[in-house]
């Protein structure tokens, strides 16, 4: 929608300004365990690419691992790989020169590429889905302090519906997941135009969700599959990624907890929205997504129907993208309204407590109390069945 397409070009506008706003390098996680990382590139051969509707293809995807690691190695991963191409891909997106987006490739994350997974010790998994044109790294806070708490978490970039996806033999695929009418140009999209766009990219988003974890369970050459419990899996997402994870949790078993950071439900079927979700899920966003906005009230009917312990968390003065990396990084996302007042660079770890906490009840069996202290320090109101 026009709402989204404006969000996202103002984002990539706060990376333009980089050059003169000072960035921050993300916090180190909180946790015991080091955190090693490894991509991996591969190929569902059993899936046409509805991407390339005119040429035989076949789905691919990059997907990036974050595990707990005995020691660092000797390479830091970067914050943003590939930042030539990245932010060539972004400066052409919005038209702005390609030297003014440089100082973000300076970021410094907390990852380290290729460290040697802990020995003998199984970890839950929890897999991300990244907001429509976003990255498999855009919430690289959450990642990390979960993986240093003892979790193993697996994320994509979903090929076309990324900001641009990067392949190791040089291969680049630019974001092609856009409406066929333009809102900014004042064009309605009809309800039929919307379900013929949104309805395949959801499907294909959920499966690339299906397709790694099948992929993770036949790793068995690989050492972190050693590591990996299969009988504890977990997704979240942010925006379109939060839609992706409950339609994974409606059609994967396989997984036992659902968690949403602001996400969209609009292209959600009503047949999910209808039956809610078998198992325990958890929503944590702003306030409102806005009158002419359909998602709450989706939300509300799906929560109602839920089978399960479910949680509605709504944060006054926060805004779509508090629910990223973006509010720690700089703020001057406060001074583009990109971020809500109450997003500060407490905001993300405090927003880590309750993931942490969330995953931790239902996936370890630990208890601990989890929403009180972030419900006393910020103006939320929650709802819980």
């Amino acid at each position: 929608t026009m709402k989204y397409k404006i969000a996202f070009i103002l984002s990539c506008l706060f990376y333009s300004c980089s050059i003169i706003i000072p960035l921050n390098d993300l916090p180190k996680p909180d946790g015991k365990y080091t955190v090693g990382t490894k991509l991996f590139y591969w190929e569902d051969s059993s899936r046409d690419e509805i991407f390339t509707k005119d040429i035989i293809d076949t789905r691919k995807i990059v997907v990036q691992i974050w595990y707990p690691a005995i020691q660092p190695s000797d390479s830091l991963y970067p914050y943003m790989d590939n930042p030539e191409l990245r932010l060539n891909a972004l400066s052409k997106q919005i038209g702005v020169p390609n030297f003014l987006m440089q100082h973000v490739k300076d970021i410094k994350g907390n990852s380290y590429l290729n460290a040697k997974p802990v020995e003998n010790k199984k970890f839950p998994i929890i897999l991300f889905s990244h907001g429509l044109g976003g990255t498999k790294t855009q919430n690289s806070i959450n990642i990390e302090a979960l993986v240093s708490n003892g979790y193993i978490v697996v994320a994509p970039d979903h090929t076309y519906d990324a900001s641009v996806t990067i392949f190791e033999n040089g291969d680049i695929y630019d974001f092609k997941s856009g409406l066929p009418v333009s809102e900014l140009e004042g064009q309605t999209i009809t309800e039929k135009v919307f379900w013929d766009t949104r309805l395949p990219q959801i499907n294909t988003r959920a499966n690339d969700i299906k397709f790694i974890i099948n992929k993770l369970q036949t790793m068995k050459n690989n050492e972190i599959y050693d590591n990996i419990n299969f009988n504890k899996i977990g997704v979240f997402g942010h925006s379109f990624g939060g839609a992706t994870s409950v339609l994974s949790s409606w059609n994967d078993t396989r997984i036992s907890a659902c968690l949403n950071l602001d996400g969209w439900f609009e292209p959600i079927v009503d047949d999910i929205i209808n039956n809610g979700l078998k198992i325990p899920f958890c929503y944590i966003g702003q306030e409102s997504w806005g009158p002419k906005s359909k998602n709450y009230s989706k939300l509300n009917t799906f929560f109602d129907n839920c089978q399960n312990d479910a949680y509605i968390i709504k944060v006054k003065q926060t805004k779509h993208f508090d629910y990223s990396d973006l509010p720690y990084i700089s703020s001057l996302g406060k001074k583009l309204k990109i971020n809500g007042k109450a997003s500060n660079k407490d905001f993300i770890p405090d927003l880590n407590k309750v993931i942490l906490g969330f995953f931790n009840e239902y996936l370890k069996n630990d208890l601990k109390d989890w929403i009180e202290d972030f419900e006393k320090k910020y103006d939320s109101t929650i709802k819980f069945k």
